[in-house]
């Protein structure tokens, strides 16, 4: 704890003392010793815990390979699409929707990096709590990513979601009745699944793109709504052999982080590979400059088809959606 930071714990200590006198004398020391003991439970208690999770996160990056491999390459390639927004966030050449007639404020470009840059930064926040051994609120924490993901699709899909997505409102009731009606996640997951519907993908397991969307943010919000035996689950992790036990205010990484990071991987693809159809076909990247950039994220897309044909559905076998 640096000085100042010290000094403001204290002012603290001595204005419960002179607030709480009864408060201050049974616990037999003086406001300085009190401030002295907060400060050996910060460094010491919490300083035990933040070592935890830090060897939580070491062992886990192996423990759930290839998993995390598989993950960082999704990631790198959500993550190279901001950049590339930003890069041309103030571009006069539009990135998306190039030929149509669209408010020029926010531009498109602007758009397209604000959405990208916000579902790279929740993947990167979910990455971290799950190889953190936080895997309850990593689930909770997808349900974000999801939202984030399935609304860039459709404001790539429709012309008519992104003109919503850029409406904006002084009063706060005209915002909220503007959301519930076009952007809120129920309606965002319809337009995703008639999408799915017009345009199917083709992917090697034996549920439809649609299937899979509904049953997994089903399952996620399960564990985000208040229900008894999520938190359960939530303060009982499994390890890798699948033993349970209380961990007071600790996570672990086990078969469950595993299971969940799988759901997630299968979200992930599925996503990618509707937006890079969208990307290609609709918004004509494959006509910009700078092949090496644009083709090799198309490459990249490819490698992350093969590494998921080469796991998932064996994964999948074994672990049916409808039994995770």
């Amino acid at each position: 704890m640096k000085p100042e930071e010290y000094e403001l714990l204290k002012a603290a200590c001595e204005a419960t003392a002179a607030s709480h006198p009864d408060l201050q004398r049974s616990q037999r020391e003086s406001p300085n010793e009190s401030a002295k003991s907060i400060e050996n439970e910060i460094s010491g208690f919490l300083g035990a815990i933040w070592q935890d999770r830090k060897s939580v996160y070491d062992s886990a990056e192996e423990a759930l390979q290839p998993l995390c491999l598989l993950y960082d390459l999704a990631l790198l390639q959500v993550c190279d699409l901001s950049h590339f927004g930003l890069k041309n966030r103030r571009h006069r050449s539009r990135v998306i929707w190039p030929e149509a007639q669209l408010p020029t404020r926010p531009s498109p470009n602007a758009v397209f990096y604000v959405l990208a840059s916000n579902l790279a930064q929740s993947m990167q926040a979910f990455r971290l709590l799950v190889l953190h051994g936080f895997e309850s609120q990593a689930r909770a924490t997808f349900r974000g990513v999801i939202e984030t993901a399935d609304l860039l699709t459709m404001v790539l899909a429709r012309e008519a979601t992104y003109r919503e997505f850029v409406k904006s409102f002084e009063d706060p009731k005209d915002s909220y009745k503007h959301w519930r009606s076009h952007l809120s996640p129920s309606k965002i997951r319809a337009a995703v699944s008639q999408l799915e519907d017009g345009d199917p993908l083709s992917i090697p397991i034996d549920l439809t793109p649609n299937e899979i969307r509904d049953g997994m943010y089903q399952w996620l919000s399960e564990f985000v709504h208040v229900n008894f035996v999520a938190h359960i689950v939530a303060a009982h992790p499994a390890d890798a052999n699948g033993d349970s036990r209380p961990l007071a205010m600790l996570g672990n990484v086990g078969e469950t982080s595993r299971a969940t990071l799988v759901h997630c991987l299968l979200y992930l693809w599925i996503t990618l590979l509707r937006i890079e159809r969208l990307l290609w076909e609709q918004h004509r990247w494959k006509s910009l400059r700078g092949g090496r950039s644009r083709k090799w994220f198309k490459y990249r897309c490819r490698t992350l088809d093969e590494l998921f044909l080469s796991y998932l559905p064996t994964y999948w076998e074994k672990n049916p959606l409808s039994d995770s």
